[in-house]
Formats: structure tokens, sequence, C-alpha cells
């Protein structure tokens, strides 16, 4: 009897090797679409993440829906192209998390992420960003599946960053929610209406994937953002012309990296060089191509970093890189989605007035559909962790 047992017991063994190994090995479900299992999350770290691990992030207390389920997280990679370079080929990564339970039919929310300063703290990393974590806790741990794509320069993709450059955001976006929607369908899942968030650069992101599916057709049924500069001209000429006590130190690194990345993605030699002080250059360089090793090396004061011409608003808005910058708005356009722009009245990043800019001009053109939502007195990352849970409230009304 013991032998039997023994031997039971080193077949389970081998059989949960097996099952584990088999979880690990990346499953190609169409061409160059690939996905490779990354971990459970049983409800106890999701609700961790929720009550304990948020509020340090944010500091702010929050309250959220607790989670139901345990998630499985997978990593995917899959084929893009670069719009900006004549659509040169890529492979970009992403994230899906989706419940662990026998749901088929689930509501999908694709989620955009904000600025990061690490190359992995994105979404297929998910033990490296905070922000996703959240989404995970709030969203998959609650019946939805989630997907979040990378963006090129990030994650696994060899690119450099194209921070804030519109069309690659677009492309990567978009080519996430086909690659997500073929690893749920090889996965025995069927999603039953698609939604949008983001915060922070997410924001803008958000906003800009919902142009692209609106221009091809592809029904949403929401979308929110929190703190989304959706015009980058707006922003960036505030804290050179009109700069506040409360503006973060970090706003730095906006001019950097979008200074090299459109350098980069618009092919315009010298512009990162035309805007960054000669004795900062190749730190800021450093910085953007995430090989910086004494951030704090970066001067937070703009004037100390940024060419003084930048300071004339009319040299800024003339200049190539201002040029490029007052391309990069996503808010100009008919929009025809239910859409919520949340905001903080004290955020160190993002005007109230910009908060408010997408509904402001679609109002004026007298379309409803946009609407700009006060958290109150947040701080940039407390306007997301006030968000979250009533993106969660709307979307759960809209999906039944």
């Amino acid at each position: 009897m013991v032998a039997v047992l023994a031997a039971f017991l080193g077949l389970t063994i081998l059989w949960e090797r097996k099952v584990a190994a088999e979880e690990t090995k990346p499953v190609e479900v169409a061409t160059g679409i690939r996905y490779e299992f990354l971990a459970r999350w049983d409800i106890d770290r999701l609700n961790r993440i929720l009550v304990t691990e948020m509020p340090g992030f944010s500091g702010l207390p929050v309250s959220y829906s607790p989670a139901r389920n345990a998630v499985r997280l997978y990593r995917v990679t899959y084929p893009s192209v670069i719009p900006e370079r004549g659509n040169r080929p890529t492979v970009a990564s992403g994230l899906i998390a989706l419940p662990d339970n026998a749901a088929a039919a689930l509501p999908l929310v694709s989620y955009q992420h904000g600025t990061v300063y690490g190359k992995e703290d994105v979404p297929s990393f998910p033990e490296q960003s905070h922000e996703t974590q959240a989404m995970i806790a709030q969203f998959a741990g609650q019946g939805y599946a989630l997907i979040g794509a990378d963006y090129f320069g990030l994650g696994t993709s060899t690119e450099p960053e194209g921070y804030m450059v519109k069309a690659s955001h677009q492309q990567a976006t978009v080519d996430m929610l086909t690659a997500g929607k073929a690893v749920l369908a090889d996965l025995k899942r069927r999603p039953t209406g698609l939604f949008l968030a983001g915060w922070s650069q997410g924001g803008f992101v958000t906003m800009a994937m919902l142009e692209r599916l609106e221009a091809t057709g592809i029904p949403v049924a929401a979308a929110a953002t929190a703190s989304a500069p959706v015009d980058v001209f707006v922003p960036l000429n505030g804290y050179l012309n009109f700069p506040r006590k409360i503006d973060a130190a970090w706003v730095n690194s906006l001019f950097i990296l979008s200074a090299f990345a459109f350098e980069n993605y618009y092919g315009v030699p010298g512009l990162a060089r035309s805007v960054i002080k000669d004795d900062v250059y190749d730190l800021a360089k450093a910085a953007y191509e995430r090989t910086a090793t004494d951030l704090a090396r970066i001067p937070t004061d703009l004037h100390a970093l940024i060419r003084p011409d930048y300071f004339d608003p009319h040299f800024f808005a003339a200049s190539a890189y201002g040029r490029l910058v007052a391309q990069t708005q996503a808010y100009r356009w008919v929009i025809r989605t239910p859409v919520r722009n949340f905001y903080g009245q004290t955020d160190e990043a993002i005007t109230p007035g910009l908060g408010q800019l997408a509904a402001t001009y679609q109002r004026a053109i007298g379309n409803t559909q946009v609407e700009a939502v006060s958290t109150g007195d947040t701080t940039h990352r407390g306007t997301f962790a006030r968000s979250l849970p009533q993106w969660k409230a709307w979307f759960d009304a809209l999906a039944r």
C-alpha cells in the first residue's frame, strides 16, 4: 500500500511538473503572435495590492471592490509596424490578465500605461509596475479580461523608446488588441465588449487609440482616462512659460524623452541637441536610453536643462521640436464613444484646464459625449487612485 501511494505521489509530482513546464512554454497562435504563462496571482495577493500597496503607491486611501477570483498572467509578443519609419516591421510586447474561472465570455479592458523610467516597468513585467498591478486586481480580479501594450521601445522591444509618438502608440495598442483577441480565442475566451482606460501618458495613448479605433469602425463601449495630457503642447508650454509652485520635479523627463523619441521616430537628426543644453546632453541621452546610473544629476530646474530660446513662446512654437509637439494631440475629432476624463485639482503635472480640455473642445462643437470629472484635491498618483474605482463602476454599469 505504501509503495502504491508513493508511486501515485510520484506520478502526481511528475504531472504537476509537466503542466508547469507546458505553462511556461511559449505558444504561437497566429503568424508572429506568441504568448507565455507568467504567474497566477491568488485573491489574497490581489486584495493586498488594493488594500495595502495602492495606498502606499498613491499616498491616498481609497476603497476598491475586493477581488472575486484569482488571475492568470501572460506575456504576449506580436508583430507590428512603425508608421513614422515607413511602416518598418517590428515586434512588440504586452500583457494579458485573465480571471481564473470558468467564464467563456467576459468584458475586455485595454489598459494604456503611464510614463515609466525603467524599460521593464510596464504591463508585461507586472511585478515591476504598481499601476498594472492595480488594474489587474481591480479588473481581472473582478472577472474582466485585461490587456496592455508595453509600447515600442519598452518591455521586450528592441526599438528606441517612442515616447509620445502618436501614430506608433496607436499602432502598438491596436495591434496588441488584435493579438490579445487571438490569444483569448486560443484560451477559449470570448470578449463581450471593449473598454479603454489609461493614466497620465496612458491617458493620451487611450485617446489616441480611441481615435484610431473609431476611424476604422471598431466599436468601443467606453473610454476613461486620468490625468491625460491630450494636447502635449499645452503642458510643455506651461512648464516653460507659466511654471506653478506645485509643478513636479520630474517634468524634466518629459522634455528629455519626447525630444529624443521625436528625433528617432520622425527622423530629425540633432533635434534633441537643439533642445537640451550641451553640458547635460550626454546625461539626458543616457536617461532616454535607460543607461544612466545617476538620474539625480539631471537638473530639475528647466532653465539648467533646456536651451534659453525655448522659453520664448514664439521660438518654441516655430521650432522643429515645437511643431512636432503641437501635432501631438488626441481630442480634436468628433468623438462618438462615451468618454470620461478624470482630473485632479492639485495634480503636479496636469492642470485642471488640461484635464478638461477634451470635454471643453467637444462641447464647444456641440458634442456631449465627453465628460470631465474632477477627483478633487488629488496629486498625479492620487488622481489615478481615486479614478480607478470610478472607471470600474462605470464599466460595470455598461457591461451589464
